[in-house]
C-alpha cells in the first residue's frame, strides 16, 4: 500500500465522524440556473498539472457541499480516498472556517496534517477551495494558485461563461518566487497605465480600485490619479498610486514627462478587439523611455478578452511582442473582473521585491 493511502486511510480514522461525501447533483438541483462545471473542471485540472505538489482539489460552497474536484489519481479506489480526504476534512472544518472568517469573502490558510498540506482559499461569496498537497509544495506556490483559481471560480459561479482556464505565465512567475519574509512598512508604488485611447484603462482601474464597471465610455484626458491600498500581510501594505494617462500620443505630448517621472512599473494596455492594436506596444514603450531612464517592469495587458467573438489579436501575437520586448503579459477583462487583481499583485511583487 502507498504511503499517500496509508496517510489518507489515517485521516478517515484521525477525523472519526460521519464522513457524508456530498454529491454534486442533490447541491446543484436546488440552485437557480447550474454553472458551468466543465469550465470548472477545466480550471482544476490545469490547476493539478501546474502544481507538481498538489494531490486533489475540491470546490464547495460555503456549507461544504462539493461542486467539483479533481485528483492527480484518475479514477479507482486511490482518487476515491483522496477526495473522501478532503470530504472529511471540510466536515470537521466547515464550521471552524466559517466561525473564524464570518463574513470574509477573501481569505487564505494552511492547516498541516501528518506528511500533508491543507490549504483552503476563498475569494468571494460563493465558495471555498480545498487543495490536499505534498509537504515540500511552497506556501507560496499554494496561496498564488489557490487565490487564482478561487476568483475565476467565483466568476463562473456568477454566470460568466467566457472566462479563460488557462493559466497566465504571471501565475506561475509569481508562484515561484522566493519564500521568505516580504519587506515590513508601508510602501508607495506610483503605477502608469498607458495605452491608446478606448483601450480600457479607466475600466482597469475602476475595477481594480472600486470593483464596479461603467458601459458609458468616457475619454480621459490628461491623466487621473487614483489610489489603492494592497495588504500583502500583516507587516506590509503597498498604496499604489495609479496614473491613467490618456491615449491622445500627439496632442498630450509635452506634458507626459511629467506624468511619467518617478514611476515604479508601467502597464501597456491594449484592446484585443481592435485590429493593429498590438502595433501601439512599441510606440507608447518608446514615450515611457523617453522619460524613465531607469528598468521598470512593463505588462502588456490585453484587456476585452471577455468579447471573444470579437478578438482579432490572439495571446500568441501578444506573446511574441511581450518576449521581442522583455515583458511579461496578461489577458483581462474590465466588464468581468478576470485577471485584473492579477495583473496588479504582479506589479506590487515585483515592486516589494526591490524595495
Amino acid at each position: 500500500m502507498t504511503s499517500c493511502n496509508n496517510f489518507l486511510i489515517a485521516i478517515f480514522i484521525f477525523f472519526k465522524t460521519n464522513i457524508i461525501l456530498r454529491k454534486l447533483p442533490t447541491k446543484l438541483n436546488s440552485m437557480e440556473g447550474l454553472p458551468n462545471i466543465d469550465l470548472i473542471q477545466s480550471l482544476l485540472e490545469n490547476y493539478m498539472f501546474d502544481v507538481d505538489g498538489a494531490a486533489a482539489v475540491t470546490i464547495c460552497d460555503r456549507d461544504g457541499f462539493i461542486i467539483a474536484s479533481e485528483s492527480k489519481e484518475k479514477g479507482g479506489h486511490e482518487s476515491n480516498l483522496v477526495i473522501g480526504a478532503i470530504s472529511a476534512f471540510l466536515d470537521v472544518y466547515i464550521d471552524r472556517i466559517k466561525s473564524e472568517y464570518k463574513t470574509q469573502s477573501n481569505f487564505f490558510n494552511i492547516t498541516s496534517m501528518q506528511d500533508k498540506k491543507f490549504a483552503y482559499c476563498s475569494m468571494g461569496p460563493h465558495c471555498i477551495l480545498t487543495t490536499i498537497a505534498d509537504p515540500t509544495t511552497s506556501n507560496t506556490e499554494l496561496r498564488i494558485y489557490s487565490e487564482y483559481i478561487a476568483g475565476k471560480v467565483e466568476l463562473i459561479l456568477d454566470g460568466f461563461d467566457n472566462v479563460s482556464t488557462d493559466i497566465p505565465e504571471i501565475i506561475r512567475v509569481l508562484s515561484k518566487r522566493k519564500e521568505g519574509k516580504l519587506p515590513k512598512g508601508q510602501f508607495t508604488a506610483k503605477l502608469i497605465l498607458n495605452g491608446d485611447y478606448g483601450t480600457g484603462k479607466t475600466s482597469l482601474i475602476k475595477r481594480f480600485v472600486d470593483n464596479e464597471f461603467n458601459e458609458k465610455y468616457i475619454s480621459t484626458i490628461g491623466v487621473e490619479i487614483s489610489k489603492k491600498s494592497v495588504v500583502m500581510n500583516e507587516d506590509t501594505n503597498i498604496n499604489f498610486v495609479l496614473w491613467d494617462i490618456g491615449g491622445q500620443i500627439g496632442s498630450m505630448a509635452p506634458y507626459r514627462q511629467r506624468f511619467y517621472e518617478g514611476a515604479s512599473a508601467a502597464f501597456i494596455v491594449i484592446d484585443r478587439t481592435r485590429p493593429n492594436n498590438l502595433e501601439s506596444v512599441k510606440k507608447w514603450y518608446k514615450d515611457i523611455k523617453t522619460s524613465v531612464s531607469r528598468d521598470i517592469p512593463v505588462v502588456i495587458v490585453g484587456n476585452k478578452s471577455d468579447l471573444q467573438e470579437e478578438i482579432v489579436i490572439s495571446e500568441e501575437e501578444i506573446k511574441v511582442v511581450a518576449k521581442q520586448l522583455g515583458f511579461h503579459h496578461i489577458l483581462t477583462s474590465a466588464r468581468t473582473g478576470e485577471n485584473v487583481n492579477e495583473a496588479f499583485l504582479y506589479i506590487a511583487y515585483r515592486f516589494i521585491e526591490k524595495a
